[in-house]
């Protein structure tokens, strides 16, 4: 399964995908949405898109969110956050997972798992 990983922590971002990458995930791990959108753009289709929610300056992870499903109507999305968000605000077209930071990396494999599931036909 293809996983598009957007983490702005370099830290979070190695130990999320080293441990999705040991769950046999296909994974792609970048810093922002701007450079991600630069993937979508180019035919790069995850199955499971894992976003920060906070990324900084410029697009944040519920636009990143937005933007993916209107070029790939099918991408699943998992936000992650260490703050709580509203997510009513931001009600999406389907329903989003979401993970508090901190968790451990193997439930995010797990949320991911799920997401792919329900992917499935």
């Amino acid at each position: 399964m293809r996983v598009l990983l957007i983490e702005d922590d370099e830290l979070v971002r190695c130990v999320l995908s080293e441990t999705l990458d040991g769950n046999g995930f296909e994974v792609d791990g970048l810093a922002n949405a701007e450079d991600a959108l630069i993937l979508l753009g180019a035919g790069q289709v995850p199955d499971v898109l894992v976003t920060d929610i906070n990324l900084g300056p410029g697009l944040n992870g519920f636009d990143l969110a937005e933007l993916a499903r209107q070029r790939h109507p099918d991408v699943e999305v998992i936000l992650i956050s260490g703050t709580t968000p509203d997510l009513a605000k931001h009600a999406a077209r389907r329903h989003e997972r979401f993970l508090q930071k901190p968790f451990a990396p193997e439930q995010l494999a797990e949320k991911i798992r799920e997401a792919g599931a329900e992917r499935s036909p």
